[in-house]
């Protein structure tokens, strides 16, 4: 099975959709509003499994749970960060589209003078911009986005060799790593769903926007 980079939007064929759900946790405790969203109004298909991970750096969690994943039947593997909360018909949503990658949309965690839609495409040797919340299309190709919300088909990991992600003291960060490899090894970019408008949260709502919510913890 191959996709071409000059036809990002053909569609997969696919004999079933089995999905796992893989949650790369930052620390032993989260937030209460996702976990109501996560396990109560997300909407999964049935037979929709999940394997969970905390305690250890974000690129050994998300490496483990890859690699657990690898071990089931599940066509696609659905990265969701504990800190990233959608609309309730995000997964199904981007099952629908059966693409290699596809992913949500949300505002990256920084300053507010650096901040920008965790999506970026390459404008030099080494260097990316964030891209413009308004598009003209709901379907945009990006060079990296974050992976907190963020389909992939199994067959990314078995024709990409590890390791899928690293990060190392004063480099890029492991989504940059994996996204960049993926296109060097097999020449895949991944999609943005540009109407699936996630909230990045912490002690506060982030939303595409760039406006705040305080949270409960």
């Amino acid at each position: 099975m191959s996709w071409e980079r000059a036809r990002p939007l053909t569609k997969i064929q696919t004999t079933g959709q089995k999905v796992m759900i893989l949650i790369p946790h930052k620390g032993e405790s989260g937030y209460r509003q996702w976990e109501r969203w996560w396990r109560n109004d997300l909407i999964k298909l049935p037979g929709t499994a999940w394997f969970e991970q905390r305690g250890l750096s974000l690129t050994t969690n998300r490496t483990g749970l890859i690699t657990e994943a690898l071990k089931s039947d599940a066509e696609y593997f659905f990265f969701l960060d504990d800190d990233v909360m959608g609309p309730n018909n995000l997964l199904t949503t981007l099952l629908s589209h059966q693409l290699p990658i596809v992913c949500g949309l949300y505002m990256s965690k920084k300053r507010k003078e650096e901040r920008g839609l965790a999506a970026w495409m390459k404008v030099r040797s080494n260097g990316y911009a964030a891209i413009a919340p308004e598009q003209a299309a709901r379907m945009v190709q990006v060079d990296v986005t974050g992976l907190g919300c963020c389909l992939l088909h199994r067959s990314i990991f078995e024709r990409v060799p590890p390791p899928w992600f690293v990060w190392e003291f004063g480099g890029i960060s492991e989504d940059f790593y994996f996204f960049e490899k993926v296109f060097k090894e097999i020449n895949v970019k991944p999609i943005i769903d540009m109407s699936l408008k996630c909230h990045h949260i912490g002690t506060f709502l982030l939303d595409v926007d760039n406006t705040f919510t305080t949270l409960e913890i």
